[in-house]
This record gives structure tokens, sequence and C-alpha cells, in this order.
């Protein structure tokens, strides 16, 4: 968590270092609410385990928070600072056996264009590409087994979305992003006579799909 707060601070200071001095530079404040949906694997010993059919990909759902400072650096362009919190993705295998978690932080850098001037037109379709450190965390529970592994890594994300001027300095935003980060794999000893581990991996791509409020300072 050091590392993604450093990396934020980072982000924030080189932005606003290199187009602080843009006369056409407007800062700008947001935050949004996602729903992400990420697909997970995990070893068909888990199914032999609790004696189910083997299926070894899920898909897994939660929520996703993102806040973000920048500087438009013309009408078209801009250049944020980005704080990502996937808080829980989860699914039970067994109800009453098992239960697997996934939550993430990461940070990036990302540089967004507008296809026309947000604060001149009512409507306004953007795409964007950034990249940071993502913060990967899974917990895998099976019976009376637990265990936990964080690790951290190179991440990048690209997105699209639509903004909507409700005032000069008020946005709805629509937005659609692809975040890929480390992959993270997590497995122990279950002690069954049939089965010698259990092993699970996140995937590296979440999708999600929210809504947003951009306001201009």
């Amino acid at each position: 968590m050091k590392k993604l707060i450093l990396a934020a601070f980072c982000a924030a200071f080189l932005s606003s270092a290199a187009f602080a001095d843009s006369d056409s530079s407007t800062v700008y404040i947001s935050g949004s609410l996602s729903q992400s949906f990420s697909d997970f694997s995990y070893d068909s010993f888990i199914d032999d385990f609790l004696n189910r059919e083997s299926n070894s990909e899920k898909a897994m759902d939660g929520p996703r928070y993102d806040f973000s400072a920048g500087y438009r650096l013309g009408s078209k362009l801009r250049a944020e600072a980005q704080y990502i919190i996937i808080s829980a993705n989860s699914f039970s295998t067994d109800k009453n056996n098992s239960d697997i978690k996934y939550k993430a932080n990461a940070v990036f850098a990302n540089l967004i264009y507008d296809f026309w001037d947000i604060q001149n037109n009512l409507i306004t379709p953007f795409i964007g590409a950034g990249i940071g450190l993502g913060s990967p965390n899974l917990k895998l529970s099976i019976a009376d087994l637990q265990k936990e592994r964080e690790d951290n890594g190179f991440s990048w994300q690209v997105q699209a979305g639509v903004s909507v001027k409700l005032l000069k300095w008020l946005l709805v935003n629509i937005k659609y992003s692809y975040l890929s980060i480390p992959g993270i794999e997590n497995s122990f000893e279950t002690g069954n006579a049939n089965t010698e581990h259990v092993e699970s991996e996140f995937k590296k791509g979440v999708q999600s799909a929210g809504i947003g409020v951009t306001l201009l300072l």
C-alpha cells in the first residue's frame, strides 16, 4: 500500500509540473462508481475436494470506486492521476465449505481525449488510456483451510465513455473500462488423501461499467 500511495503522489506531482504553466489547462476532480467483472480460474482439485463437477473458470463481480484529479491540456486533451479500489469480487464454489474473494488497489496516470470541448457541448464522447501500479489481493477459503496472498506490479487500462454537461462546471460521465493488473495465484496443501494441493488464479482482465461526476475547478 505504501508503494501505491507513493506512486499516486509521484503521478500527481509529474502532472502538475508538466502542465501547470499551460493557460488552457483547467483543474478538475472526479469520482465514479462502477460494477466490475473479472474472470477467475481455479484448479479442478477444488471440485474434487468438494465432490463437485469440474468447472475451472467463473466470473466474479463487485463494486469499483475511481477517484481522479487532473488538468485539461486544451479543449480536447486531459491528463490525470487516478486511484482505483475494487472492493470485493467474490463467488462461492460451495455455500458451506468454500469461498473466494478478490480485492485490488491501483494508481494510474491517464491521458484522455475528448472528441469535443466538454464545456461547450451538451454530450461529448471520450476515450483514454493509462499505465500504473496495481496491487491485487486474493483470499481463498476451503472448509477449514484459508490462505491469502497480495502482490504488486505493472498495470494498464483503456476506457471509453460519454460526458454529459449539466452545468458549466459539472459533468456526468458514463464509462466503460478494461483494466489489466498482475495475475495472482494462491495455493496450499489440503491434507486430503485424494488431493495434494489447491490452486487458484485471478486472470488479468477486469471489465467495468458505471457512472460518475466531474467538477471543473
